[in-house]
Order: C-alpha cells, then structure tokens, then sequence
C-alpha cells in the first residue's frame, strides 16, 4: 500500500523521488541511474486507514546499487516478526475482533519491498495534514538536519511547526540548535500537505525530505490515531469583540450560563414549547466553549439552533454575514418539520411586531430592578464568612432567574436589526452609518460632562465628587473587556474615573467632534430603513443594560473572593476569577481542606494561562469529537513581511494619516491621541480609547460591529475584517487609512 499512495502522489504531479517495487528476487533499477537507495516494506494492510504499522518493519537507507538485493531480502525478513503478529493482534483487540482472526503475511519469496532512488537532503522530517492529538484544521510539520529516518527515531534535534489552516497563523517550538525553515518554504510545505489531504479526502501522514529548497514527499498513509466522529467547530466571528483576548474560568462559565438560559427562553417562545427545544438542550448548553483560555462561539451548536428558523438556509446566510463569520460551510444534521418552522414563522413574525415596545418594557423593567438590586447587594457585602458566600451565590441564582429569562428578547431585537438592515440593501448604506445620540455615546458624553466640571470646578469640588459617584452608578460597568467579570473598572476602580479625567483634561478636548449629519428625517426613509434604525438603536441601548447586568455578576463574585480571602481559603480576592461557579457552588462547608484545593486549582491556572497568552489567537478550530485545550514548550512565532496595502470593510468615511499604535491588551491608562489604533476587535469600552484616536483598523468586525458604531459616531475613519493586520503591522509603523476604500496603505515617511 506505500508504493501504491507514493503511485497516486506521482500520477497527481506530487514531487516524489523515482522508485519501483521489487516483487522476484532480482531488483530491476533501470529506472534509475542513481547510486544508492532506499529499501522499504510495503504491502496490502500496511498505511491503510485502519493501521499504519509505523517502524514496524525494517527500512535500510543509502543502500549501494550492488547491495539492492541483499537488502530486500532483508526487508522481507522483517515480515515474519514475531512483533508483527502483536501488533496486528493488538489491532485487532481494538477493532473488536478475535486475535485468531490475524491473517498470514505475505509470501517471503514475493513480498513487495520498495525501492527508492536515494536522497540526500539537507533537511527531512514528518507532516500531519492534521494534528493527531485532535485538532482538525492544524497542520503539524517536524523537520530536522539530514536524513528523516533521525527525525522520527528522535536521535536529531528538531523544531516542530503548528499551522492553523483558517487563520494562515503558526508557532512553532525547537529543541537545541534544530534547524528552522524560512516562511516561503513552510508555506509551500503547507500547502503540498493540504493538497494531498484533498487528494485523499482524508486527514494524511507524511515524510518527506528538503534538497537545496526543492521539497519531495516520500511517503504518505492515513492518520489512524483520529476517532471519526462528528467535528467540534469553535468560531470566534464576533463574540471576540466581548470577550476579547484571555477570558478567566469564571467568566466563562458564567457566559455559558447565560447563553443556555437566553436561547432557551428564545425557543420556548418561538415554538411554543416544542418539544424539538429538549431535543437540543445538548447544544444550548454548548452555545459557546472555551479554548486555551479564549472564548468562542460553538458553531456547530448554532447551527443546530438556526435551523429551526424558517428558510433557514436563507436566515443563516444573513446571520454569517452580520457576525462577520468568514467559513460559510454549515455542519448539522438537525431535522426540523415542517410544523415547527410554520409555528416559528408565525410566533417570530408576530414578536418582530412587539419587539420594539418588549424593548421599552424591559428597559424599564431593568431600571426599577437595578436599582433594587445595588441596595441589596449593598446589604449582603457587610456580611462575613461563609454566610457572605451562601448569600451572594443566592443573590446570583435569583439574579439569573430573574433577568435572563427576560432577555431573550434582545435576541429577537438582533433578529429584528439583522433582518431590516439586510433588506435595507447597499444603497442604504450611508442612511444607517448616520445614527446619532446612540447609547453606546452615553458614557463618553457623560465622562466628557464629568472633566467639564473638574476643569472648571477642580476634581476636590462637592460637584465633581456627586457627578463622579452619580457616573459609575450609571456607567461605571461600561469598560474595555466589560463582558469579562475579571475586568477591573470605573464602579470597582474609582481612580480609574479620576485617571481618565486627567488625561481629557490634559489634551484639552472634553467633548468628542461629531460628523456632520445629513439633512432630512425619518420620515422620509423607506420602511425597512425605518425599522433598522430602530432596532440598532435598541440594540445599543441593550448592550448597555447588560453592561450593567454583568457589572452586577462582578460585584457578587468580586465579593465573594473578599470573603474567601478573609477565611483564608484564597491568597488575593481576584483569585476568584480562576475557579468556575459551580466548583464554588459545590464547596459547602468551606473548610481549610477545600480552602487548600481552591489555591491548587488557582495555581495550576495561572500557569496555564501564561501559556495560553503565547499562543496566537486563532478564529477558527476544528476538533476531532472533543476540545482540548494547548500545553506549549517554550514556543516562537514569526513576524511576516509588511505588504504595501491591506484591504478590509470600511465601516465609517474619511481618510486618515497616523502612526500606528497596535494594542493587543487594551488599557485606559494608553494615550491613543492621534495614533491609528489596530487591533483584533474593540468592544464598547473602546469608546475612551477611540475618541482621541485619528482611526482604527480592526481584524474582526462587520457593519453592525461596535468598531463600526462607534467610529461612525465619532466620526473617525475605520476599516474592519483587516485580516492580520496586528501581524502585518507594529506600533510606530505609519499607514494611510481610507475607510470609504477600505484599504490600509503602508508609508514610509511620517505625517
């Protein structure tokens, strides 16, 4: 079976070195005029797609011309092994099967044996076209100096490549002074592995050998060591732009909680409580996952949930489009009748009626309850010990059965500006870019009012200090990373309020520049503009209620790591953040035994996590049937050539000249006057950063995005869905922006 996948790779145009299988006992080599070789087993069963036998036989290389007969022999010998009956037993045993059932080999006078002409490379090594250990879209490449028999016995030094195919993103981890291969080179690597997958239909394993920059392949076989089973896809599309870079145990966890419960409540209401809702209670548990410390959505669940939308297909495509999720391929095997998407259609359309009075009822709703609820937990932080910690995870628990049932109809508000801004159409594209007096604008505005009155009435007035405390009541939740309860901000760091005053003061600017807006009013627009307006507009105001929400999911378990620090069963509150809410729910009596395990599981996280940040932050991983999460070793990455222009989705108008400020950790304390911000995503605490800014580039994000809301409100120039500008370009570059062209050009000379 190898020499007839090396003949498929060859009759495909693969580069692989001549060769011929000797069947008799005279080798014929006139297809060759080279002077030594290598010898190999092949023959039916072995790099199948149940087993490989990998090293199981012998494989004699640099073999002279003259010894090519001696050395099948040689190889045929190694047929009758006692360790290959073993370990086609052992195959067996995990197949099912009987071990009796092992077949005899091959005759020892004919048994195929493979000869190659022989290469000398200057460097070889071994490809996985996907990694064994169950990440699908990853390809792994080992290389090593000489010849690639030392790579896979372990007697070479090697560096070992990670190349996510999504995201064209590696890293990689070397051993000693392991060779390490220009870009060029492992691109090509990449893409030759990639093609013979394709070829296959198949994840595949391969050796192969680099002579003077020309790569040959010199084996393949499927990879055995994968389950089969249904692919786990994570898509991080625009749920980076809450949950942006690491995200914390806690956090999670809490997201998870909260998706369930919200797209629950949505199709209770959608199907009148069909039973199809308990069918796909596995996938709204699974709405989003965790990978190596990163948040993302899990897509295939998505699916799942979508395709109960009547015509699905149709609604999935707008859904893709407005979330910026870039892989349009759809994984669910979901079967919904006919019945159920009628019923849907029906309920959906009359709640896109309601939806926007719903809007208005929550709101106040949540008002009366937010104001409530600050007294309370008020009450509940001047407890002690575990009576503070049985009280707070019961405020959270009725804060969950309170709320989030209510929300779901900010989901069916999404819907609702999705659906009217796609038949709004292109055209109308100007018409939706001019909202203003958006509530995202709200805490800038209020900010800006706040150093108003300390400039003129000093920051130790009475005024200032009642403005300031009336400001992170209402928006001190409002922060970069608002969505992550780790995040420290203006309601949990007072200073922060008074840091961030100074820098307005400073540069002398306490009220953002507005674009200039069109003349004429709603009243003219068309009706499907109308009501996309409305429902964006709702939708900011939304994001800003559940700002506040998640503010108050981060006093209570800021609270309760007071608490644990005060009994000593953590060494700092924010210690918290590491554990997950049911391991605190699951710790009853909270004695200094489980006091012990909470500091080990801290300790193991944060380790973890320092791993975690080295890694590159893919948007897209495909699993082999179960997720699991990256130790790395110490690991590099590569900065790629500048190209001289980026393209991307302007979002907002204008033009702008700047130098490049790349912010991978957002912080308020950054000084972004006049700096052209890139990053991966904002979220809506990027307003403080923004408005001094001169633009923003931004690898994800899509028209509705905040980067898309908030720069158009301000009037900056921005350009979204950039793809590795924060690889591509580094803080000082100086780059020419067009947001109405959508492009980023690289300049060498400085404005």
């Amino acid at each position: 079976m190898k020499a007839e996948n090396l003949k498929i790779l060859r009759d495909n145009g693969f580069p692989v070195p001549p060769f011929t299988v000797v069947t008799g006992a005279d080798p014929d080599l006139s297809f060759s005029r080279a002077e030594t070789f290598a010898v190999r087993s092949t023959f039916e069963g072995e790099d199948t797609g149940d087993s490989s036998f990998a090293g199981q036989f012998d494989t004699l290389l640099d073999v002279p011309r003259a010894e090519v007969a001696s050395a099948v022999e040689q190889v045929r010998k190694s047929y009758e092994k006692e360790t290959i009956r073993a370990y086609k037993e052992a195959l067996l045993r995990r197949s099912g099967e009987a071990p009796s059932a092992v077949s005899e080999g091959p005759s020892p006078d004919t048994a195929p044996v493979l000869v190659q002409e022989m290469l000398h490379p200057d460097m070889a090594g071994v490809a996985f076209s996907a990694n064994p250990t169950g990440l699908l879209n990853e390809i792994v490449l080992v290389v090593g100096r000489g010849l690639g028999d030392a790579v896979v016995e372990d007697r070479t030094d090697t560096t070992t490549y990670y190349y996510n195919n999504d995201d064209a993103l590696y890293y990689y981890e070397t051993q000693g002074d392991s060779p390490t291969l220009r870009e060029d080179l492992l691109k090509e690597l990449c893409d030759l592995v990639q093609r013979v997958e394709d070829l296959y239909g198949r994840p595949m394993d391969l050796e192969y050998a680099i002579c003077k920059d020309a790569v040959y392949l010199l084996q393949a076989r499927p990879i055995t060591t994968l389950s089969g089973k249904a692919p786990i896809v994570l898509d991080s599309s625009n749920i980076v732009e809450s949950y942006p870079d690491l995200t914390l145990p806690l956090s999670m966890s809490f997201a998870k909680e909260i998706y369930y419960e919200i797209f629950k409540a949505l199709l209770i209401r959608a199907t009148k409580n069909d039973p199809v809702v308990a069918r796909l209670d596995p996938s709204l548990r699974d709405m989003v996952a965790m990978a190596n410390g990163r948040v993302y959505y899990r897509i295939t669940s998505w699916y799942d949930v979508l395709r109960l939308m009547p015509f699905s297909d149709r609604f999935i495509a707008i859904w893709q489009e407005m979330l910026g999720v870039s892989n349009k391929t759809v994984d669910s095997d979901v079967k919904v009748g006919l019945r159920t998407k009628a019923v849907m259609l029906k309920t959906i359309l009359q709640s896109l009626r309601r939806t926007p009075a719903e809007m208005e009822k929550l709101s106040e709703f949540y008002d009366t309850y937010a104001a409530d609820l600050d007294e309370e937990l008020e009450g509940l932080a001047r407890a002690e010990g575990a009576e503070k910690v049985r009280g707070l995870l019961k405020k959270y628990r009725a804060l969950k059965s309170d709320v989030i049932p209510r929300w779901d109809i900010t989901l069916m508000n999404d819907m609702y500006a999705f659906l009217f801004t796609a038949l709004s159409g292109k055209r109308n594209k100007e018409t939706l870019s001019n909202l203003s007096n958006l509530a995202s604008m709200e805490p800038a505005l209020a900010m800006n009012a706040l150093a108003e009155t300390a400039r003129q009435q000093g920051m130790d007035s009475d005024a200032y200090r009642t403005q300031k405390a009336q400001y992170r009541k209402d928006f001190g939740d409002r922060c970069l990373g608002e969505l992550k309860l780790e995040t420290r901000t203006y309601r949990t760091d007072p200073e922060l309020v008074d840091l961030y005053v100074e820098r307005l003061l400073a540069s002398g600017e306490t009220t953002p520049e507005r674009p200039k807006r069109p003349a004429g009013t709603t009243r003219t627009l068309n009706p499907f503009v109308r009501r996309a307006r409305v429902g964006i507009r709702n939708r900011e105001i939304s994001r800003l209620n559940r700002t506040r929400l998640y503010g108050f999911a981060r006093t209570i378990f800021t609270e309760i790591g007071n608490a644990l620090c005060e009994m000593d069963l953590l060494d700092d509150p924010l210690d918290v953040f590491y554990l997950y809410i049911p391991e605190l729910e699951t710790y009853a009596s909270w004695d200094r035994k489980e006091g012990r395990d909470f500091r080990r599981k801290v300790a193991e996280r944060k380790k973890q996590y320092e791993q975690f940040a080295e890694l590159p932050p893919y948007t897209r991983l495909v699993y082999d049937g179960q997720i699991h999460q990256k130790q790395t070793n110490g690991l590099k990455t590569d900065r790629p050539t500048t190209p001289g222009e980026l393209t991307g989705t302007g979002v907002s108008h204008g033009t702008a000249v700047g130098e490049v400020m790349v912010i991978e950790q957002p912080d308020l304390s950054m000084d972004t006057t006049g700096k052209i911000l890139v990053t991966h995503s904002t979220d809506p605490g990027w307003v403080f950063l923004i408005q001094n800014a001169a633009g923003i580039i931004a690898e994800k994000g899509s028209m509705l995005s905040h980067t898309a809301i908030i720069t158009r409100e301000l009037g900056k120039p921005a350009v979204v869905g950039v793809r590795d500008a924060t690889r591509f370009l580094k803080t000082g570059d100086v780059v020419e922006i067009d947001a109405d062209a959508g492009t980023v050009r690289v300049r060498e000379e400085r404005p």
